[in-house]
């Protein structure tokens, strides 16, 4: 009777544990076959912002080329400025502009386009990656833009009456992106009768370079003795950002913005031999998406600020 009972409750357990075990070994199964279910398309080549020289990433896995050409469309012609290769889809994100990994070739120049050490300012670029199936097939057909097909199996292509080759979006994709890196200026307007002021467009990392054209008849130098510049569109000492005035020690102290000693070009920010700053210019410098007012004046300057004020002029932009 007891031996019953113990091969019953050992038959129970034996049934328990292969239970479990079955249904582990059905889990490992599936999640192994879900691993399989396809490749993903390339898509989403992303550019890092705020440097001439990017890393480059994407969705997709592992791919073979990476090229970069100069305006709107992806091609093997002349508007390449770096195009990579490395045998088998080896190359994974992210990739450093410019910087060719360890067993890649730099192919730029095959196909006519001039490698560029960084990117420039204000210039579009298209950027693209694609697997070695696709390029084993397309590194030939020079000259034609390569766009993504949804419809086409990877490594597919069609080229359509020599003007557009199509291409798997399975083993390729591109975007396309200008390089803003700089502060850029718009909507410079002038005012006042002593000149015309320009401010440097795009700004670079020294700042706004400042120029102006004298316009009143009787003034006969370029030198002004005074500048500055304000936060908004019209004067306001509450937001100064920076100011510079020509100074001469006297008696009864120094003498403000009466000698005409500030030449062009000027850097905001600068202090030439013989000038002053009471407020100093910001190290981080005009700001993107705000309003400014920047004035000059020269020597006979009589302080006040109107449109008709003789010896003194303005300007007003905005920046993105």
């Amino acid at each position: 009777m007891y031996k019953r009972k113990f091969m019953s409750l050992s038959f129970i357990a034996l049934l328990i544990v292969s239970i479990v075990l079955f249904a582990i070994a059905c889990s490992d199964e599936d999640n192994t076959l879900a691993s399989y279910t396809g490749s993903p398309e390339m898509s989403k080549v992303r550019i890092e912002n705020g440097t001439f020289k990017p890393n480059i990433t994407w969705v997709g896995g592992y791919v073979s080329v990476i090229g970069v050409n100069r305006g709107s469309s992806a091609k093997l012609d002349s508007s390449l400025v770096w195009l990579i290769k490395v045998d088998g889809n080896q190359l994974q994100y992210p990739i450093l502009f410019g910087t060719t990994p360890s067993g890649a070739q730099e192919l730029t120049s095959n196909y006519g386009g001039a490698l560029l050490e960084e990117l420039k300012e204000d210039d579009t670029y298209t950027y693209w990656v694609m697997k070695e199936e696709t390029w084993n097939n397309v590194k030939n057909q020079t000259g034609i833009p390569f766009e993504f097909s949804s419809e086409l199996k990877a490594g597919e292509f069609i080229v359509e009456a020599d003007t557009l080759l199509q291409v798997s979006s399975l083993s390729y994709s591109k975007t396309t992106q200008q390089i803003d890196v700089y502060v850029n200026v718009a909507d410079l307007k002038f005012f006042g009768k002593l000149g015309e002021i320009n401010v440097s467009q795009p700004v670079d990392e020294q700042g706004p370079e400042i120029t102006w054209t004298i316009i009143q008849s009787d003034v006969t130098e370029s030198a002004i003795s005074a500048i500055g510049i304000i936060e908004g569109q019209q004067y306001d000492e509450k937001k100064i950002v920076w100011d510079l005035w020509s100074v001469e020690p006297s008696d009864a102290g120094d003498l403000l913005g009466k000698k005409n000693v500030i030449n062009m070009p000027l850097r905001l920010g600068d202090q030439p031999s013989g000038t002053k700053t009471f407020n100093q210019y910001p190290e981080e410098g005009i700001q993107r998406n705000k309003d400014y007012y920047i004035w000059i004046a020269n020597e006979d300057w009589d302080g006040k600020r109107f449109r008709v004020t003789k010896y003194y002029a303005y300007a007003t932009f905005r920046t993105w």
